[in-house]
């Protein structure tokens, strides 16, 4: 699951490298992914902390993954309005020091959370729209897996509705675009099969103009 997922985070349009789980383990990617999502909160004062050049520095690498991990926490809780319970957090170390891949995967889970409950939400929608039907599949359950574990911060009962509203409106649109897209895609093999039963009709005409 984890290769699906990190390999369509360069749809984001980052400029840093990403081929393999180990180009994320620094979070340099993940920074810029984060900045691309929302460039006001995640400013370049915030992107100047991660550290570009850490090598294979163990511990550098968990500092970047910490302010990352801080940085979304955050992010959830000041802009979305929302805390992060019941979802297990990625460790940070397991990642930086051994390139855990399911730590890994946690970690653009609540990325991924961010990305589909911003105002440019519509924008990541469609882009998942756009991926392979497998990968798709991924990322619907690790969105709502993650949605499962989100509840809104102590800020009143309208509050609250409202919020839990827009998750409710975020996985259905998720849902009914996919939908579409399958339903597209039945409608057109079936124009292919018509397709194809025309063609064979022809043949049996032709043969008898030819004789």
């Amino acid at each position: 699951m984890i290769d699906q997922r990190f390999l369509r985070i360069q749809t984001f349009n980052i400029e840093t490298p990403c081929q393999t789980v180990e180009d994320l383990t620094n979070g340099v990617v993940m920074a810029q992914v984060l900045q691309k999502i929302d460039p006001s909160y995640f400013d370049e004062n915030w992107l100047n902390r991660i550290k570009t050049e850490v090598g294979d520095n163990w511990r550098l690498k968990v500092s970047n993954l910490k302010k990352i991990l801080k940085g979304i926490l955050d992010y959830n809780h000041e802009i979305l309005g929302q805390q992060i319970n019941d979802f297990t957090l990625p460790d940070v170390n397991l990642i930086g020091e051994h390139s855990d891949a399911a730590e890994l995967g946690r970690m653009l889970q609540l990325i991924l959370g961010c990305a589909v409950n911003c105002e440019q939400k519509q924008e990541y929608i469609q882009t998942i729209m756009m991926m392979e039907e497998s990968v798709q599949h991924v990322v619907m359950t690790a969105i709502q897996e993650l949605m499962i574990n989100e509840s809104p911060v102590s800020f009143g009962n309208d509050a609250y509705i409202d919020l839990e509203r827009q998750l409710k409106k975020t996985t259905e649109e998720l849902n009914e675009a996919l939908a579409t897209k399958e339903e597209i895609a039945q409608r057109c093999h079936e124009l292919d099969m018509q397709v194809g039963h025309l063609q064979i009709e022809k043949k049996p005409c032709a043969l008898l103009i030819c004789v």
